[in-house]
């Protein structure tokens, strides 16, 4: 791996030569593989049979893809970092829940895909690109459902025919050409943590941050249900997020000591309106988790500071996007 300037390996460097590799190099294979129910312990890896034109027209989208990427600015993907339409992220493979499929692939450990080979409701489609010798290049992957609309436009529709899947105006394999996200070497490529997200789960990084937020504000509280609201935060992708979210906010000078049980029980008995339940049948008041699909986000929120009282009606809102002001 080439190095940067201070002597450390350029990670963005390689990243941005092997995408380059996808849109220069003329001597590339395309297979079209299938991953059924990626996300079970019973994913199966198929290669499906495809026309010299379809391989063709993917070479086409991997390459456009591939350099769109290469141009922009690569960034390091960090948690509650949204990129800008002129950057692409990127993270190591490994720790993911991407590995485990894309090393199966490298190994070459797939079946040949027969047309009674049956679908679950979450596949993964791959375009994974060789060298004419067999070496590897790149893996892109996108979401694919045999029960999915086919009214997108930007699409490319291919069919079976004889014995492969050829490039027609028809049904039923639809390939989306807005592929954005791309596994080079032990890197993945992708226009955001979201594109990532979708197709396989929380990033390593975002579960971590989101357990060590919890640990250092809602761990500290005494909540009734505190194991339950625990484990969905440790599941729930959207709580994930909102932690981070918490985790910027305890940088703000006073918010951290204001997140303890007095102030928060002091806060709540002025705020009655807030939907936090406090049960003071016991020794010490408790803060109360509802799992309830109307009440699951109360005590995020909470923490959050997701309320603002406006000065000019009097009136409490709840405010999912807000900004600090000068006072």
């Amino acid at each position: 791996m080439p190095e940067n300037a201070a002597g450390e390996p350029d990670v963005t460097g390689e990243v941005r030569s092997r995408l380059r590799r996808l849109v220069d190099e003329r001597d590339l294979v395309l297979e079209l593989l299938v991953v059924t129910d990626h996300r079970s312990e019973s994913a199966v890896v198929y290669e499906m049979p495809i026309s010299a034109r379809l391989a063709g027209q993917l070479l086409e989208q991997v390459a456009e893809a591939a350099g769109a990427a290469a141009e922009a600015e690569l960034r390091p993907s960090q948690p509650g970092f949204s990129p800008t339409a002129q950057q692409w992220l990127f993270t190591p493979v490994a720790g993911t829940a991407l590995a485990g499929t894309d090393s199966t692939i490298c190994g070459r450990g797939y079946r040949q895909y027969g047309r009674d080979t049956a679908f679950g409701r979450k596949n993964v489609l791959v375009l994974n690109v060789r060298t004419a010798a067999g070496a590897d290049v790149a893996r892109m992957y996108q979401g694919f459902s045999p029960d999915k609309a086919l009214i997108h436009r930007k699409k490319i529709l291919a069919v079976w025919t004889d014995d492969r899947y050829t490039s027609l105006e028809a049904e039923p394999l639809v390939i989306d050409r807005g592929l954005r996200l791309v596994a080079v070497g032990d890197q993945i490529v992708m226009k955001s943590a979201g594109a990532f997200e979708l197709l396989f789960g929380p990033l390593p990084d975002l579960r971590e941050r989101a357990v060590q937020t919890y640990t250092a504000t809602l761990g500290k509280l005494d909540i009734a249900g505190g194991e339950q609201l625990a484990a969905a935060c440790e599941s729930d992708i959207n709580m994930m997020h909102k932690l981070v979210s918490i985790e910027r906010r305890l940088e703000q000078p006073g918010y951290a000591e204001a997140l303890d049980m007095p102030h928060v029980l002091e806060f709540l008995d002025k705020n009655p309106h807030i939907d936090v339940q406090i049960d003071r049948t016991g020794d010490v008041p408790q803060l109360v988790h509802d799992p309830s699909p109307q009440r699951r986000w109360a005590l995020l929120k909470l923490l959050d500071d997701d309320f603002l009282r406006s000065d000019l009606t009097n009136i409490n809102y709840e405010a999912n996007s807000k900004s600090e002001v000068p006072g």
